[in-house]
């Protein structure tokens, strides 16, 4: 650990946020607002590109394989390089895919460009994460909180930007291009931060221990649950609660500034509430709400449990990421490469995996994998603790 987190570690000083805290939050927010803005852009890109059904989904299906890639090779840059070239190779390519997506002629282009976008831009949280638990020390959990609110922030503003662009007439190209503007300028203005070195040597050698991978799988399965009800809850206030089209696609941002709000807040409660508590608390939180969505019957009651399943969901990511990194003691840098892997499949085959299980149930019935994947999550957070407590596992 750095100087700055052994000083913060060692006693009760306030989190102090540096240069480098603000650049790893900012290069991440700006690697989810391109990843958000992708939803705005595929129905353009259909459209001029005369793409089908299934070529659209292969956008997303690009950038999780790339995350992929990157979770399963990211520890091998990151060694090889050092984690301030890492992040900038992250950033400068994440804003070339998103200048190749604006200049596609075809498919197999835009498909190429995305997954340049997932592949590369991915290094950023592949860095970011276990850096700031080297800065902050005993104050991790917070600095994790407070940069998932800062990505939310930026997924909030990818839509507001389209819109505006579009008002505006620029088009669709405009808000990407003002993404890729705002990401080189994070990358300008952040080139001097102090970045720690990634940990080397005897202490960050060995596998990553068996609780790491306990906590891996609950980040896969949360990321799932998150992606489940993003992408498909506009589909679902429209069939099944009986919303308009246009105002089921509009109440479905309730999800999303209620997981705003909840990390917003909730970076208030973590360091005050032990870790794995508040994370059994947001499942239940999360289960409660969807039996409100899903049993609702009625608007007045399904955009309210949204709302709720929202909250829950909210800190469930960067409590996962603060766990798994205490668990993976010295080998932070290598954990955080692998986290990735997990979101990267999550984000392949979770909203799909819930599409094929509605075109046999229905799509009513098949929601019901998401309070199945939070009470996996509860019974995977009580193995992960017992693993943790067992000295010599991994």
């Amino acid at each position: 650990m750095n100087g700055s987190g052994a000083a913060v570690a060692a006693g009760p000083i306030a989190m102090r946020r540096d240069a480098a805290t603000w650049y790893g939050y900012l290069l991440l927010a700006f690697f989810t607002f391109l990843l958000n803005i992708q939803g705005n852009i595929l129905p353009f890109l259909q459209r001029e590109l005369a793409l089908s059904y299934g070529l659209v989904a292969l956008h997303s299906s690009a950038i999780a394989a790339g995350m992929i890639i990157t979770g399963l090779t990211g520890e091998r840059v990151i060694g090889r390089l050092g984690q301030r070239p890492t992040l900038a190779i992250g950033g400068i390519g994440a804003a070339a895919g998103a200048l190749l997506l604006c200049l596609a002629p075809a498919a197999w282009a835009s498909i190429g460009a995305c997954f340049l976008l997932g592949l590369a831009g991915s290094l950023i949280p592949s860095v970011v994460p276990a850096m700031l638990a080297d800065i902050h020390g005993r104050h991790r959990d917070r600095a994790l909180a407070e940069l998932s609110a800062a990505c939310y922030v930026f997924a909030v503003m990818a839509p507001l930007a389209m819109g505006a662009s579009l008002a505006l007439g620029l088009g669709w190209r405009g808000a990407v291009l003002a993404g890729v503007v705002i990401g080189l300028s994070i990358l300008v203005i952040g080139r001097r931060a102090a970045i720690p070195d990634a940990p080397t040597g005897p202490t960050a050698a060995g596998r990553l221990p068996a609780a790491y991978w306990a906590y891996w799988l609950l980040l896969a399965l949360v990321v799932a649950i998150e992606f489940c009800v993003l992408l498909w809850a506009p589909a679902f206030l429209e069939r099944v609660v009986g919303l308009a089209p246009a105002t089921a696609a509009s109440t479905a941002a309730v999800f999303a500034l209620a997981m705003l709000a909840g990390r917003l807040a909730g970076s208030a409660l973590v360091g005050r509430i032990p870790p794995a508590k508040l994370y059994a608390v947001s499942l239940v939180v999360t289960i409660l709400g969807f039996g409100l969505y899903w049993g609702g019957g009625s608007p007045w009651i399904a955009v309210p449990g949204l709302a709720v399943i929202g909250l829950g969901v909210a800190l469930l990511y960067p409590l996962s990421l603060g766990l798994a990194l205490e668990a993976a003691g010295p080998r932070g840098a290598a954990a955080s490469a692998r986290f990735m892997f997990a979101v990267g499949l999550a984000i392949l085959i979770a909203p799909f995996l819930l599409g094929a299980v509605a075109d046999r149930v229905g799509l009513a019935n098949a929601h019901l994998v998401i309070p199945v994947l939070a009470v996996v999550a509860l019974l995977g957070l009580a193995a992960a603790r017992r693993l943790a407590k067992r000295p010599g596992i991994g």
